[in-house]
């Protein structure tokens, strides 16, 4: 990676050098010179390194520990894939002891994937560094093995962890419902709507205690169903917007409603309804 660094950066000085360099001053001509004599040694690296490369590859194709540790890889891949099959629960009304066991083996066999990862990376770190650039069936062969295999990993590390998931729903069915409850139970509502839903609550573990028989172990329904726990949980939502429709009722309609046309004129019914032109008659 180093050498692909300074590589580019050579390539650069290279194009960009008679650009910038006046052709007529000695420093520049002495520039040129050392450029020239920098490029041949950079050539001479270049022709060393690529036989270094192609060494390594021979090496590492007739490395049988590398072609051991990839078929390795895949014999175990596959028997983890069949020990994942068998793992897998179709059913979610199984037995729960059986939802037990298959959770066991898979967490088991989560272990295992990751601790096959390094041995993976860095099969796929000798790949990208030696056998990208091969010739010949044999490289292209262990290439696509590498491939194969990390591909494979990383599905099987996918599956096993969507299968946990839905064994642990499985074994705790009401845990997606009391989050749901967290969601929607109005925790920016009021006190007061609060200490109601609390309440409420309350009585209704009262009256489950006072009625046992309904509540047997037996029973595979849940205590209480999806739809009275979403109804429960708006409930005080509910009566928050009820209150303010009573109080937009009480509101007047216009603003007639507070003109005094319509005043209590009761009070002028005190003065004389009679006029005297001679003055008051004689009491």
């Amino acid at each position: 990676k180093a050498f692909d660094t300074y590589k580019a950066l050579m390539v650069s000085v290279n194009v960009s050098h008679k650009e910038y360099l006046p052709s007529q001053s000695p420093e520049a001509t002495e520039l040129q010179n050392r450029l020239h004599q920098l490029s041949l040694s950079w050539d001479s690296v270049q022709g060393v390194l690529d036989n270094w490369r192609g060494d390594l590859r021979q090496s590492l194709m007739q490395c049988q520990d590398f072609h051991q540790l990839s078929q390795d890889l895949l014999l175990w891949l596959a028997t983890a894939e069949s020990r994942r099959q068998k793992a897998h629960v179709t059913s979610p009304e199984a037995d729960r002891q059986v939802l037990l066991e298959c959770q066991k083996d898979l967490m088991r066999l989560e272990k295992e994937l990751v601790a096959r990862q390094p041995q993976v990376s860095s099969l796929r770190e000798i790949s990208s560094s030696l056998l990208v650039k091969g010739q010949g069936e044999d490289y292209i062969e262990a290439e696509e093995k590498v491939h194969v295999i990390e591909k494979k990993l990383k599905q099987l590390q996918e599956q096993v962890a969507q299968d946990l998931m839905s064994l642990q729903r499985s074994l705790d069915p009401d845990a997606s419902l009391t989050s749901f409850d967290e969601v929607d139970s109005g925790e920016q509502l009021p006190a007061a709507f609060a200490k109601f839903g609390v309440e409420e609550e309350e009585e209704e573990e009262a009256t489950d205690s006072r009625m046992p028989h309904l509540d047997s172990p037996g029973s595979s329904q849940p205590r209480r169903s999806f739809l009275s726990r979403v109804i429960r949980a708006a409930l005080p939502l509910q009566l928050l917007l009820l209150l303010l429709l009573l109080l937009a009722c009480l509101l007047p309609a216009s603003e007639d409603d507070y003109s005094c046309t319509q005043a209590n004129n009761f009070a002028r019914s005190f003065y004389p309804m009679l006029r005297y032109t001679n003055g008051p008659p004689p009491t």
